[in-house]
């Protein structure tokens, strides 16, 4: 499955008068399938709030996201759940993995959110495991992994829906830099092989420079390296 983003004029802008905030001002690129691009910035630079509006857990202000030739952001509040449940893997900077389940449980904790086979999630999750090098360690709670670990958890839980777009926030803010990067080569090598479209958030340049592309925000503004730039 190959996967195209296209975002156009896109900008979030919060509260009203004077009190107003645009935190994503005009924002344009698109993307070629099987892309992984990085997002680097500035804390505040609206990085996260374009991550966001992609993953469609913020509405734009103005603007357009096509997935795939679909405008995601004119979608009903109905609509973008299933978006997100069906479409999306988002995996968090916290990881925010449930601490009283194992390594397995957490991932097929998404399959029962969907509805999807028993035995046909322990299957995909015990695959993903083994793809991220944590087959030992599927019995462990989550209180029990190391953080580089608990990442690479996340990493598989937010492939566990087979979704198009992986969006990824600050994925080595609490690890060191060897780790790191082993849990960023995992998942760019888990979202290639899958055909799929990564977007990731980072303050870590050595991080962004592993990615295809990478796109620079300051002040909710972006400036494109690469041929990222919106046509069409």
């Amino acid at each position: 499955m190959s996967v195209t983003l296209k975002v156009r004029d896109l900008s979030k802008t919060y509260g009203h008068g004077e009190q107003a905030v645009r935190a994503v001002r005009n924002a344009s690129f698109s993307t070629e399938p099987g892309e992984f691009v990085a997002v680097v910035g500035p804390s505040g630079s609206g990085k996260t709030t374009l991550l966001a509006m992609v993953g469609g857990l913020l509405t734009p202000t103005s603007g357009t996201i096509e997935v795939n030739g679909r405008d995601i952001a004119g979608l009903n509040a109905g609509q973008q759940a299933a978006y997100r449940r069906e479409s999306v893997g988002y995996v968090f900077q916290a990881n925010n993995l449930l601490p009283f389940l194992t390594a397995r449980e957490n991932l097929q904790m998404i399959s029962r959110i969907t509805g999807a086979n028993g035995r046909a999630a322990r299957q995909r999750a015990d695959q993903l495991l083994e793809e991220l090098g944590l087959t030992n360690r599927a019995n462990a709670v989550a209180t029990e992994l190391s953080g580089g670990e608990r990442q690479r958890v996340a990493i598989g839980r937010a492939l566990m829906n087979d979704p198009e777009l992986v969006l990824v926030d600050e994925p080595t803010a609490s690890l060191d830099s060897a780790r790191g990067r082993q849990v960023v080569e995992s998942l760019i090598q888990e979202v290639k092989s899958r055909g799929k479209l990564g977007l990731m958030v980072t303050h870590d340049m050595a991080m962004a420079e592993l990615a295809d592309r990478i796109i620079e925000m300051h002040d909710g503004e972006l400036n494109v390296r690469g041929k990222l730039a919106a046509s069409g």
